[in-house]
């Protein structure tokens, strides 16, 4: 890593205490660790490797789990949103993946192989998944030894209060008890929320991560990924001075700002608001102007920091919900949309 560059730390304990979270919030069940989209931004294979005592691993693409084969991983892994065509299959046959049939037309594609599956099961989210009678159908065709078990997804568990949470999972119990099949269901806030947490198989995501998917409810998870820039400038400014694209900031009075090697061509949002929350040498500052491709500019209300300094987009200190609110946005999108010029050191 150049000193000179923004970077993300990957606290790996951190990974550990949170998975640990997840089991004890689950304890009699399987655990799928969700690693798409390049484990959250947080590195798969990295994240992968560590979480050795996971029982599976989930991702989205075919070609996620190709490449997780091909650095060594062993472990079940299921693709989430299955397959349409025949490279896809003949590359989970190959490679020993499973997959997950969502829908009527699969089913031709899936008999033609020996893959195992996982069905997906409308359950009221009405994204992917199968209707009951599409489901029954799936479930007549397909030899009884190559279905997983039956899997869907929480719409709402973000809200526990949610009324509709206790609907998907009574309609998901009873066709569990009805056909006699493992079960999974239970997304990271179902997981801290207990929903259906005595079920065969929980797929943590967000939460392994330390990001709290919840809006208005503390979790006692910690935080992943630490994006941090170096201070580049320090600039004096006079009362009336404005900074950066469109002027949009005034200095009120004299003051001192810094420029961090930090800007939208990294991930940092464009999007944000003036007062977002940068950590700078103990103190909280706040982004001033407009985010440019490379850098932005913070106040400073300490002394003034030295050149190199690191300063802290979100991690430990600056949450990065408490970021992600100011861009009018979610911390996942966040952790996925760091740019591949932004190295990630990994930290046990």
């Amino acid at each position: 890593m150049n000193d000179q560059d923004a970077s993300v730390r990957i606290d790996l304990a951190s990974l550990t205490y949170n998975f640990n979270v997840a089991r004890a919030a689950a304890p009699t069940s399987q655990i799928m660790a969700v690693i798409k989209a390049d484990a959250y931004g947080h590195g798969a294979e990295a994240v992968a490797k560590h979480l050795g005592s996971a029982d599976a691993f989930a991702v989205a693409r075919i070609s996620e789990a190709v490449a997780l084969r091909e650095c060594g991983i062993n472990h079940p892994i299921t693709v989430l949103s299955g397959l349409i065509d025949q490279h896809g299959l003949r590359l989970a046959e190959r490679y020993g993946i499973d997959l997950v049939l969502h829908h009527p037309e699969q089913l031709g594609l899936f008999q033609s192989s020996g893959v195992n599956v996982w069905l997906k099961f409308d359950t009221g989210m009405h994204r992917l998944g199968l209707g009951l009678k599409d489901l029954e159908g799936c479930l007549k065709a397909l030899s009884e030894a190559r279905v997983l078990g039956l899997v869907s997804h929480f719409s709402d568990a973000d809200d526990p209060s949610n009324a509709k949470n206790n609907e998907q999972l009574e309609t998901f119990l009873a066709q569990i008890q009805r056909f006699g099949l493992p079960g999974s269901l239970s997304n990271s806030a179902a997981i801290l929320s207990g929903l259906g947490t005595d079920q065969a198989w929980v797929r943590p995501g967000i939460m392994l991560y330390g990001a709290n998917p919840f809006v208005s409810r503390s979790v006692d998870l910690r935080p992943v990924m630490e994006l941090t820039a170096p201070v580049i400038a320090v600039k004096q400014l006079r009362r009336g001075d404005r900074v950066g694209y469109g002027s949009r900031w005034q200095a009120q009075a004299d003051c001192t700002v810094a420029v961090l090697a930090i800007g939208y061509a990294d991930g940092y949002p464009r999007e944000i608001k003036l007062d977002t929350p940068v950590g700078l040498n103990g103190q909280r500052e706040t982004v001033l102007g407009r985010i440019s491709m490379d850098m932005l500019t913070i106040s400073v209300s300490g002394a003034p920091p030295s050149i190199g300094d690191r300063a802290e987009l979100w991690g430990q200190h600056v949450a990065i919900e408490e970021v992600a609110a100011q861009a009018g946005t979610l911390s996942y999108v966040l952790m996925c949309g760091l740019a591949a010029r932004v190295p990630r050191i990994y930290q046990e």
